[in-house]
């Protein structure tokens, strides 16, 4: 009797182990994809708050212009994927003159996704990218006249 008593004690917990292993594992497995949903969402936010800027300084016209400091957009944060504050966007961001959108690109592989892409919609076609200088700091948009001139660095936004 002792012996069967202490067999089905071992059963027991073994049984109880693999149940609790299985809740941690689905919980974490929640977490990730929790994580990961938050921050496709506020992957699409970046790109919002970009094509908006760009489509501001084209309705608004000539000589103006929108600064979008490292506050709004800090391109170490957005483009890290090692810590949980990070978002994982792959940069560049891309500005499709042709298409008239403003393409975001996110990783989805903590969760074993693939790549995550959303276009956000802009209303104008001529717009071009040139380096930050004293006057236009890093993602200054401006309205030239003649079109809109994104100061940004060719690895944070790109506009083929």
């Amino acid at each position: 009797m002792k012996g069967q008593i202490s067999l089905e004690a071992i059963l027991a917990v073994g049984f109880s182990i693999v149940i609790l292993l299985s809740l941690f594992n689905l919980t974490w497995e929640r977490f990730y994809l929790a994580r990961d949903v938050g921050e496709a969402g506020e992957a699409k936010m970046v790109g919002e708050l970009l094509a908006g800027a760009i489509n501001n300084a084209y309705a608004n016209g000539d000589g103006l212009s929108i600064y979008l400091g490292a506050e709004i957009l800090n391109y170490t944060r957005l483009s890290d994927t090692s810590r949980i504050t990070g978002v994982g966007i792959s940069l560049p961001i891309v500005i499709d003159k042709t298409g008239r959108t403003v393409n975001i690109s996110k990783s989805m592989q903590k969760t074993g996704g693939g790549n995550w892409n959303t276009a956000i919609p802009i209303i104008p076609a001529n717009i071009s990218r040139a380096n930050p200088t004293a006057q236009y700091a890093e993602t200054t948009i401006r309205n030239s006249g003649g079109g809109i001139i994104i100061y940004a660095a060719q690895g944070n936004i790109n506009v083929p």
